[in-house]
């Protein structure tokens, strides 16, 4: 009897653990299936939220000026050819204005969403991608390649989609443009150049925000959030260097303080081989003996206004004409610089602002005023421009500054020229900006830039010469 009462509890536990184990694998499977069914939903809610379709025919291209000036590569081709205003562009096409076409803006690319990239001279361009959510109007993303040369970015503000991300890769680095924003970047030789491996020389990125954000990261994690008037350039590593205000500096050592007396008067000579300023270069006109001669020297003077009295770190170097002995004949004594890399000039269409400033003191000038012809002055400065094309003939706006012990204006006067009035021996501020109606209001390049004295005998000194340039 006590057997089978054994029997059967061994039987009835192990009915038990069977029906255990069967309900652990119904609820294993159960909660399996539950698990499969929500990875299928987020699933298709991830693919819902951030599948991506690309946007065919997405671009266009509009020829501001000539089609000849205009470049196209088609996605898979090495070969450029002409290209029509209003053409449609897909992802993966290129664009280039070629290096010799005009100045200013020589062709833009527009988006379907109305956003628009300006190309300049020598600009180049790639479409990497445009697309937009599948099934929503959540994100567009739009990835570009700068190449080369100087394009103008004018986003839209973001109407449409929830979120737009709008990337620009210059090199390895990437930058993040916000919508709604104004911006340029210029792809360049780096002032420092460095050979690649390949050959080719590494470029730097030149960015300004006009308005807007930006956000750049380099490849090796230097990053650099910028704001509007903000400027940052990229060395050709892609780190970003330090963010400062959007100005750019177009005359290099404006204080005559970069070379010696000795390497600035050796430009004169025909020697490659004596060293020799990189930065202004000293001429004199007509060719005269040489007691009869103007001569550019180096004078070592308080900072403006001070004339006297100034500690050491108070002084500057400012460039110094000098003739002397009552001659009586009229002779240039100047200096000059050209713009641009290479002295090929400089595009300066876009900038809203060219402001030039200046100091000087003249300490002698023996002809009254400005002389017979209204041109012998003992400071002037003559830029040199031209207005829309690389054909067009160069033109120039001359500025004179004189002794005016009345105050008065002079007796001659040269057309076109502007004359400043000035203290015998004081130090004078002159300060005004090129985009006036009177000076280059509309002029798209400048060549170069030149100082000089003009008369017979003078005394005058220059320093702190500077033309800064704002978009």
């Amino acid at each position: 009897m006590q057997t089978l009462d054994q029997n059967d509890s061994a039987r009835l536990t192990a009915q038990q653990r069977t029906l255990s184990r069967a309900w652990m694998t119904l609820n294993s499977f159960f909660i399996l299936f539950i698990l499969i069914l929500s990875g299928i939903g987020l699933l298709l809610r991830w693919t819902y939220q951030v599948a991506m379709r690309p946007l065919p025919d997405s671009a266009t291209v509009v020829v501001r000026e000539r089609a000849e000036w205009v470049a196209w590569r088609p996605i898979g081709r090495t070969i450029y050819q002409g290209v029509d205003d209003g053409q449609l562009l897909t992802v993966g096409d290129s664009v280039r204005a070629v290096s010799s076409a005009g100045y200013g803006q020589v062709a833009s690319i527009r988006l379907f969403e109305q956003s628009q990239l300006d190309l300049w001279a020598g600009a180049e361009v790639t479409i990497e991608a445009i697309r937009a959510s599948r099934w929503h109007s959540g994100t567009l993303e739009v990835m570009l390649r700068h190449v080369s040369g100087y394009i103008r970015y004018d986003l839209q503000p973001n109407a449409t989609f929830e979120q737009v991300r709008f990337v620009v890769a210059a090199g390895d680095t990437l930058i993040t443009l916000a919508p709604g924003g104004s911006y340029s970047i210029d792809l360049r030789p780096s002032a420092r150049p460095v050979l690649r491996v390949d050959g080719g020389n590494l470029l730097e990125a030149d960015l300004a925000v006009r308005t807007g954000e930006a956000i750049v990261e380099g490849p090796a994690g230097g990053r650099a959030e910028l704001r509007a008037r903000d400027r940052v350039v990229i060395d050709p590593s892609g780190t970003p260097g330090l963010v400062v205000p959007a100005r750019w500096s177009l005359i290099r050592d404006g204080g005559f303080s970069q070379f010696s007396e000795l390497e600035y008067n050796s430009t004169t000579l025909n020697d490659p081989t004596a060293p020799q300023s990189q930065s202004w270069k000293v001429y004199a006109v007509p060719a005269l003996p040489l007691q009869q001669r103007g001569f550019f020297r180096l004078a070592e003077v308080c900072r403006p206004p001070m004339i006297t009295g100034c500690s050491a770190d108070e002084r500057r170097t400012a460039a110094w004409f000098l003739r002397s002995g009552g001659q009586t004949t009229s002779f240039t004594t100047g200096v000059k610089q050209d713009f641009g890399p290479d002295g090929i000039g400089v595009d300066i269409s876009e900038f809203r602002s060219l402001r030039f400033t200046i100091w000087l003191r003249v300490l002698n000038q023996s002809l009254p005023d400005t002389g017979d012809r209204g041109s012998e002055c003992p400071v002037m400065v003559r830029l040199v421009a031209k207005r829309t094309s690389p054909a067009d003939p160069e033109e120039q706006r001359d500025f004179c500054a004189f002794i005016d012990k009345d105050m008065v204006p002079p007796r001659v006067a040269e057309p076109g020229m502007e004359y400043y009035r000035v203290r015998e021996a004081e130090w004078a501020q002159i300060s005004f900006d090129l985009r006036e109606p009177s000076k280059l209001s509309d002029y798209r390049f400048l060549l170069r830039i030149q100082i000089f004295a003009q008369g017979h005998d003078y005394d005058s000194r220059v320093t702190d010469v500077s033309l800064i340039g704002e978009q």
